[in-house]
């Protein structure tokens, strides 16, 4: 095997710079950003210009109604941390919503979470079956079986309010722009006072309209309508929006 070593001529030379006989271009600027300057540049880049934009093109461009772009969001449930399936949605959107503001439209994009269903309940089910058993209790799913829908909806509002704002902190961190201070939530009251009227008129346009959650074999679901109540329409929310509706 051959084996090369360096000359006499090379081990007595003083060792040098080699990064000075780099022809580079010579810059202040930081490679390397501190935490504090990345949270700086956060907030220029997302929070404040998306308010930027909001404000300053509200006025570019009065007689064009078609300026304005709006992303309406496809809300997570609000039922745990956030995974790479929030990260790839998040930046998609975000990457859409850019390429619309630079090409000069008025973005709005406000971000919400889907705070009812069954993912969120079981969550909260789980977490309190958890805490019986550090508690000492002989069986947390004994207790659980027990828990009346009042409480088990308590239960899974706070796990709600708790896990959007821990989403939230990470969205943000992230870079998203949008509307993170005023997101839109499916538990909030005006929400629900909102989504109670699109039942309104769904209840105006017809029983075709209202879903009784028959399956193929003719099955029904426990919280359909018709499992209920011989007809839709004698369902008493039904009635009631019918009798409003007229």
């Amino acid at each position: 095997m051959l084996r090369f070593f360096p000359s006499r001529i090379l081990r007595a030379a003083p060792r040098a710079d080699w990064g000075k006989t780099l022809n580079l271009p010579r810059s202040s600027f930081p490679a390397r950003p501190s935490a504090a300057q990345l949270e700086s540049y956060r907030e220029k880049c997302a929070d404040g210009l998306y308010q930027w934009q909001r404000e300053a093109r509200q006025t570019d461009r009065p007689a064009r109604s078609d300026n304005e772009f709006v992303l309406h969001d496809g809300p997570p449930y609000a039922n745990g941390a956030v995974h790479a399936g929030h990260a790839l949605n998040k930046i998609l959107k975000d990457i859409i919503v850019r390429s619309k503001l630079g090409r000069g439209n008025r973005v709005h994009y406000r971000p919400g979470w889907d705070c009812h269903g069954l993912p969120i309940e079981l969550k909260a089910l789980q977490q309190n079956q958890a805490a019986q058993k550090e508690k000492g209790a002989e069986s947390g799913e004994s207790e659980a079986a027990n828990m009346s829908p009042l409480k088990i909806r308590r239960k899974a509002s706070q796990l709600a309010s708790r896990t959007i704002d821990e989403q939230k902190k990470e969205f943000r961190s992230w870079g998203v722009m949008g509307e993170w201070d005023t997101p839109y939530k499916t538990m909030d009251r005006d929400f629900e006072i909102r989504q109670l009227g699109v039942f309104r008129e769904m209840v105006k346009k017809g029983k075709d309209m209202l879903h009784t959650g028959r399956t193929s074999d003719s099955t029904d679901i426990d919280w359909c309508v018709r499992s209920h109540f011989p007809r839709p329409s004698s369902c008493p929310l039904v009635s009631f929006f019918s009798h409003s509706a007229g």
